[in-house]
């Protein structure tokens, strides 16, 4: 038999692999999806992990079966071996009643049969119930704007913006002038060196779970610092339309402020995590604050040991070299506002400390007017034309360009809980066969090492339908157990389930329900109905003497 399923095995499960594995990988980022494993170790040993399962799992049977003779073998009746005892019948024999009896005979094949079709239906509810918490509402929170339209690279994991990636002003005029739009704006990009001030402190803090005290110390000897000992660091900036401001999470402040013309106000930005939860503390400015921005035109090279300057184009690899502004302006700026920004509005990558500012002071302090996206919302009803029509933009007339959108992203989460929701299915269904199994097992050798019996039964006046009836209500009791089994398990690992994924992923939310074990009840049903019946057809063909004869030679 193992000689026979092995092989089948490796080919069905390759077989399911080849085609469930294109669906993991399209859901993951800088995964090659065109590779399918077919290293022959992998084939080798499973067919080896299964041939020793099977030699483990017949060694002590074959060992129990050997010692019996074969004139008692062929007398053997399930449970015939347990210790007889007489008890007195309290209300009368009933065929229910004979059948709890006959489950009775061997515990432990009565409790792995129940368990393995009950683990297919627990998994298949948890399954459910994992992709039915995926809360579309919570994913889509993500999504700002119902349209966001850029250079592709923009969109792309692990690249940072330049000015290459810019929208040119006939992209953004055929864009702003698209019929539907209710509101929209630019976002500017910062293409020119901004730095802040920051005291050692923070700078330890905000690069020392990354860095050892060694290197610390080190970076920080060379870095540049001004008059008051605060040192240099790269500042990451926004210029954004009254649009985009109106999009940003205000924790503190007012962000009225931030759109006056010619006002020195900046937003710093804090972060959040996957839930929503600000950390104040992730940026140094405070409402109140002002912040001195360094805008640098240009920079010059010195040897930070002696003072001298270096040319740049002649410094040797090995020498040691340390910049700092040459060419500058400082500005100062009260920051009016701590803010979140909605990660699709936002540069898409981690980096240093962020602020906002309107889009006029952006363009005048930076000198540099380079958009870095569009962001548009959209009536109802033009939904769909603007959809069709970036599509067709991005694809034919701008290919360096790309866009997301509500829609895209309500795609990519149907596409995300889809593949879970295959995974856990065919999980379920591997499971439940193995379960299925179990159970024609458990029904067939039931029925074959009682043939003796059924026919002493039916010699001193049982009726073949009151027999039927009786394997009837064992393979209910079975299916009515796995039922059972499967609901109370189910309302147990509710809870425990609900915990570990709303850790692991932040757009879940938990929904009780049973809908699959009810759904799946009316099957065993049937099953326990159907099976004894087709088993004991077979196995009743030959008249009752011809049985009884049988076995007793």
């Amino acid at each position: 038999m193992s000689l026979a399923g092995i092989p089948l095995g490796l080919l069905l499960g390759y077989g399911i692999g080849v085609k469930l594995t294109p669906v993991i990988l399209l859901q993951l980022n800088g995964v090659v999806q065109d590779t399918v494993s077919t290293n022959p170790l992998v084939f080798v040993g499973a067919a080896l992990f299964s041939l020793l399962t099977v030699l483990l799992s017949c060694h002590r049977p074959g060992r129990m079966a050997a010692r019996v003779s074969p004139v008692e073998a062929t007398r053997y009746t399930e449970g015939s071996d347990k210790k007889k005892t007489t008890r007195r019948a309290q209300s009368g024999a009933s065929l229910p009643k004979m059948a709890w009896a006959n489950l009775g005979r061997s515990h432990s094949k009565t409790i792995v049969t129940v368990i393995s079709l009950s683990l297919a239906v627990v998994l298949l509810n948890m399954t459910v119930t994992f992709t039915n918490g995926f809360d579309m509402d919570k994913y889509l929170a993500k999504m700002a704007s119902d349209f966001i339209v850029a250079d592709a690279n923009y969109f792309e994991v692990g690249n940072s913006w330049n000015k290459d990636y810019a929208l040119s002003e006939d992209v953004l005029s055929t864009l702003e002038s698209q019929p539907g739009i209710e509101v929209g704006g630019r976002v500017y990009g910062k293409c020119s060196y901004v730095e802040e001030f920051i005291t050692e402190e923070y700078y330890r803090a905000m690069y020392g779970a990354w860095n050892d005290k060694e290197t610390l110390d080190q970076v920080i000897a060379y870095t540049e610092k001004d008059e008051g000992g605060l040192l240099t660091e790269q500042a990451q900036l926004y210029g954004m339309e009254n649009y985009a401001i109106n999009k940003l999470r205000l924790l503190e402040g007012d962000l009225s402020k931030l759109s006056e013309p010619g006002g020195r106000y900046v937003a710093a930005i804090c972060s959040e995590d996957d839930y929503g939860n600000p950390d104040l503390d992730s940026h140094w400015a405070k409402l109140g604050d002002t912040v001195k921005l360094r805008f640098v035109t240009e920079y010059e090279y010195y040897d930070p040991d002696t003072g001298a300057i270096l040319d740049l184009d002649n410094i040797p690899d090995d020498q040691v070299r340390q910049r700092r502004a040459k060419t500058y302006q400082d500005i100062e700026f009260e920051v009016v506002a701590l803010v979140c920004i909605p990660h699709s509005l936002s540069y898409r990558y981690y980096g240093t400390d962020e602020f906002v500012m309107n889009d006029q002071t952006f363009i005048k302090d930076t000198a540099t007017n380079s958009v870095m996206y569009y962001a548009c919302d959209t009536k109802e009803e033009s939904t769909a034309d603007m959809e069709t029509f970036l599509s067709d933009f991005t694809e034919k007339e701008h290919t360096q360009l790309d866009y997301e959108s509500k829609a895209s992203y309500a795609e990519e989460f149907d596409s995300f809980r889809n593949m879970f929701l295959i995974l856990g299915s065919v999980l379920s269904f591997i499971v439940g066969l193995v379960g299925i199994l179990n159970f024609l097992n458990a029904i067939l050798t039931g029925i074959l090492t009682r043939r003796r019996e059924f026919a002493v039964l039916q010699s001193i006046g049982m009726t073949g339908r009151q027999l039927k009836k009786m394997l009837i209500w064992e393979g209910l009791y079975y299916a009515f157990g796995a039922v059972l089994v499967s609901l109370v398990l189910g309302i147990a690992s509710g809870p425990l389930l609900s915990n570990v994924l709303s850790t692991m992923f932040w757009f879940f939310t938990y929904r009780f329900t049973l809908l699959p074990i009810l759904c799946i009840a009316p099957i065993f049903v049937i099953l326990g109905v159907v099976l004894p019946l087709i088993i004991y057809r077979a196995v009743s063909k030959n008249s009752i003497v011809e049985r009884l004869r049988e076995t007793e030679s």
